[in-house]
């Protein structure tokens, strides 16, 4: 499965609740660190209005990674099982259509194979929905967990790096232009990860 909708979803999200939150939560309030080694230079100049690369840091959140292998693995898993029952659902009806065009079965038996054949067939289009709405809950569910990784990794060190404002570009976005001195995506994407695998190592 395509990474695309997921990655989607996570910006779209990201994009609109990121910014609500920082603002209106107060982030930017505390002290102004002083300049830092390794930090873009906008942090170093005192500047409170920063942005992050979406894109960039999607692709190499390891967060947003491991879950959406496991979105491709469920959705493999989801796909195999349908196809599995669908195809066992053609090879009845061949079955059938074979025996009714020969005559080799009475029309009571045509009749109770057809009614089978039926039940198959909403059988089939109610787990095609249902693995569709688990599927769909479940991507949900890992969008909010990237985005609320996210939120919570800038609210936690707004102390440190000082930002009012963080706001998230992509191509073909509503930021047009801003310049690379408040770009702190790679910072970002670094501490998120650090975090991760810290947390992850915990949980083991």
């Amino acid at each position: 499965m395509k990474r695309l909708p997921l990655v989607l979803n996570i910006f779209l999200a990201l994009a609109v609740v990121a910014l609500y939150v920082l603002h209106f939560t107060g982030i930017g309030t505390g002290k102004k660190s002083s300049a830092g080694e390794g930090l873009p230079a906008g942090l170093a100049d005192g500047s409170s209005i920063f942005y992050v690369q979406i894109d960039s840091v999607l692709n190499n959140f390891d967060m947003a990674n491991d879950l959406s292998g496991e979105l491709e693995s469920n959705y493999n898993a989801s796909e195999a099982e349908f196809l599995t029952k669908q195809k066992s659902y053609q090879s009845d009806v061949e079955d059938y259509q074979y025996k009714a065009q020969r005559g080799l079965i009475t029309r009571s038996e045509a009749q109770n194979l057809e009614q089978q054949l039926y039940n198959k067939q909403q059988n089939l289009v109610k787990l095609q929905q249902d693995l569709s709405q688990e599927l769909s809950e479940k991507q949900a569910v890992m969008n909010r967990q990237v985005i609320n990784a996210i939120m919570e990794y800038l609210k936690n060190n707004n102390a440190r790096l000082n930002y009012k404002y963080v706001l998230g570009t992509s191509f073909g976005g509503n930021i047009l232009y801003a310049n690379d001195s408040l770009d702190i995506t790679q910072n970002i994407i670094k501490g998120l990860n650090e975090d991760y695998q810290l947390n992850r190592k915990k949980t083991e």
